[in-house]
This record gives C-alpha cells, sequence and structure tokens, in this order.
C-alpha cells in the first residue's frame, strides 16, 4: 500500500463517513496530500555528496469556506499530513534538517475549492513563531530519515505556490518508465465504482453520450477527457461549464501520475494505476 492510500485510510477512520459526502465541492484533503507530495518533490535540493534536501516545514492555504469547513479536524488532518509528507520523504531517500511540520492558514482572497501550498527549508537558528500564530502539526523524524547538521547561512527554500492556475506541470521526480502491465482506472470517490481506461478517448460527464457517466448537476454534457497513449494518461478539459482541477489546481491539458485527484463538479474521481 503506497502512501496516499495509507493516508486515505487513516482519513476515513478519522471522518467516518465517505469522502464525497463530507468534502463535496470543496478542497478534498487527498487533493492537498497529492499537493504536498509534489512540493517536497519540486523543491528538494540536491547537496554535496548527493545527498537530496527536502524543505521541512510546509504551508497550507485555504479560502474562507474551506478552512471553516476543515477547521473541526484541522488539528488531526495537519498531524496526519506531515506523517504522509514525512512517509513520503522517506520512501524517496531525502533528508530534512528537522521535523516535518504542516500548517493550515486561511487566506480570504482564495475561493472555494482552491488552496494554496509552499515550503521552506526551516533555519535552525530562526527564532520561535511570534505569540498569535496558528501552531503546526508535526511529525517525528522518521528513523530511516537522518536528520542534517545546520548549514550555516542557508536561507529557507521558498516554494511554488501550488495555484489553481494550471501553469505547473506534474512532477517528473519519481519511478519513471512505461509499466505496460499497468492498468488504468478511476476511482469514483464515495460508491467507490471503478472504470479501466481504455485506449483512446474516455469522455467522463453527465450526458448519455460520455463514457463514464456522471449524475452531477454540476458536470457538464461531456466534461473531460483523459486520452491514454503509449501507457500515459492525460486528463484535458472540453470546455465545461465549472471547469476541472486536479489536485486542486484548474487545468485544461494534464498528463496523470498515479493518486492524482480530479475534482470536476461535485465529483471527487481518484486516478490509479493498479498492477504497476
Amino acid at each position: 500500500m503506497g502512501v496516499l492510500q495509507r493516508f486515505e485510510r487513516r482519513l476515513e477512520g478519522m471522518v467516518g463517513l465517505a469522502f464525497a459526502r463530507i468534502f463535496k465541492g470543496k478542497v478534498h484533503p487527498a487533493e492537498i496530500a497529492k499537493a504536498l507530495q509534489r512540493e517536497a518533490d519540486e523543491q528538494r535540493s540536491v547537496l554535496s555528496e548527493g545527498r537530496v534536501l527536502a524543505p521541512n516545514v510546509y504551508v497550507v492555504r485555504l479560502g474562507e469556506t474551506d478552512f471553516g469547513h476543515l477547521g473541526q479536524w484541522s488539528d488531526q488532518l495537519a498531524g496526519e499530513l506531515a506523517d504522509m509528507v514525512t512517509e513520503h520523504i522517506e520512501d524517496e531517500g531525502y533528508q530534512v534538517f528537522d521535523k516535518v511540520t504542516v500548517r493550515l492558514e486561511q487566506d480570504d482572497e482564495l475561493t472555494t475549492g482552491v488552496f494554496e501550498v509552499s515550503s521552506h527549508v526551516a533555519d535552525p537558528a530562526r527564532p520561535a513563531p511570534r505569540s498569535g500564530m496558528a501552531p503546526m502539526a508535526s511529525a517525528p523524524v522518521a528513523p530511516g530519515i537522518p536528520p542534517l547538521p545546520p548549514l550555516p547561512a542557508m536561507p529557507p527554500l521558498r516554494g511554488r505556490s501550488a495555484t489553481d492556475t494550471g501553469k505547473q506541470g506534474p512532477s517528473m521526480v519519481g519511478r519513471a518508465g512505461t509499466r505496460s502491465t499497468a492498468t488504468h482506472v478511476l476511482v469514483v470517490d464515495g460508491p467507490g465504482t471503478r472504470h479501466e481506461l481504455s485506449t483512446g478517448r474516455n469522455v467522463i460527464g453527465r450526458g448519455t453520450e460520455a463514457d463514464i457517466r456522471l449524475p452531477d448537476t454540476g458536470v457538464s454534457r461531456k466534461h473531460v477527457d483523459v486520452v491514454l497513449e503509449g501507457g500515459v494518461a492525460t486528463a484535458e478539459d472540453l470546455g465545461s461549464t465549472n471547469g476541472t482541477l486536479v489536485n486542486g489546481r484548474r487545468i485544461t491539458r494534464q498528463p496523470l501520475s498515479d493518486g492524482d485527484v480530479i475534482r470536476i463538479g461535485h465529483s471527487v474521481l481518484v486516478y490509479r494505476q493498479d498492477g504497476a
């Protein structure tokens, strides 16, 4: 079981209900988890002797509605996210200065369903946070992640925001290569319905002409097309009314990686490569 799957299992136990009913139309925690993984990958830095340093401080900014909605689980959710990032860093062989911390913050300029992620490497000599700042949830440094000694005069590494612009492509870090034995599927959150993707076009929508039909009034008749070619699945919005989000980012066209979360209307679908 992968890092994201373990996170989702813990999240199910935390909220006690199907994701779709709890997070309908709002930021989905699985989207945040995927964005944090990508942030760790994209903001890593190669040091001397081949060591790879990853950020250990992560901030997730949410609009007023989403922040209020997640507030009832904010401490526990931030802790689970910190654990998930720590597991991902350990799996990838990265190193960190100190324990991984995650903080959820409200940003009134963000609309419902949109969030931003930023990160930096904590300066061990930096003073404690000012009074009044929300505490971060943290995960202890795992035994497999050796903490790095302080690097003198090293400024924090500022992360790129995981904004809803679609301008950032998927991370190229990870286990590359075409897996011819993989079965590409979309899992509809809530009912857990699995749809195996066929080579070529796989149109998702509300209309009768869609290959994958969703009874969701927020979904256009032909909303998004997931094209499978050469073992690579690519999501392409079909000019839908409400747009398509992948891991919290509005996209026009974007290749998918295992675990990516697609949100259209009030529906959440997770892309999986089974047997990979």
